[in-house]
């Protein structure tokens, strides 16, 4: 009779594992779409936010058009919402958790810093000389680029995933270290090629590996 238990439980087990091995391998299978999507999305955002920047009168207020990606996000959120709902396994619920954190915080840093920004204020540092208020820039293209690059490792190891977990490696540590090193326009231009190398090179692999 313990033999048995013993046996069950085993069994038990080894189905479980298998069913978040297989939901692993499904969702790694269909990742590429919504990889190559999103990365061409705001590579593209970027660019055209970028070229604003530089060459128009709107400045730094071109940094407003990140917007359109939360009404994307909107819009994608209530398609889903119609099309039949796939299972809800724990790989995948992560998953999603992970990268909506991601968008919580670079979306909250963004609209903080926007309004700072818009309404000129000034922050008394405590390390200021003679503790005055001073107008700080903050890296906010490094820390998102930061974030993402965190993210994007955090999703390639919970999918078992070389290519995701290298590219945003990769992407992570050199575009925020370059998104300090290149100020104004040309971070976006820094953004857009950590989008390239984090999230479309990996999705191309990817779909390679399916065929």
């Amino acid at each position: 009779m313990e033999d048995q238990n013993k046996l069950t439980a085993e069994r038990s087990l080894e189905i479980i594992k298998e069913s978040i091995e297989q939901s692993r391998r499904d969702i790694t299978k269909g990742s590429w779409k919504s990889m190559l999507v999103w990365g061409v999305l705001v590579a593209v955002i970027a660019l055209i936010v970028g070229h604003l920047w530089e060459h128009t009168s709107l400045g730094s207020g071109a940094n407003g058009l990140w917007g359109i990606l939360g009404l994307i996000s909107l819009g994608e959120a209530r398609y889903k919402s119609k099309k039949p709902r796939r299972p809800i396994t724990f790989v995948s619920k992560t998953i999603t958790q992970v990268w909506t954190c991601f968008g919580v915080m670079a979306g909250s840093l963004g609209v903080i810093c926007g309004v700072i920004a818009g309404f000129g204020w000034k922050i008394s540092l405590l390390h200021a000389p003679v503790n005055e208020p001073m107008t700080v820039i903050l890296p906010i293209t490094a820390i998102i680029i930061l974030f993402m690059g965190l993210a994007g490792m955090i999703t390639g190891s919970i999918l078992k995933s070389k290519a995701i977990a290298v590219c945003c490696f990769i992407a992570g540590a050199f575009g925020s270290l370059l998104a300090l090193i290149f100020h104004g326009p040309m971070e976006m231009v820094v953004l857009a090629g950590v989008c390239v190398v984090g999230l479309v090179i990996p999705a191309l692999i990817i779909r390679n590996e399916e065929k």
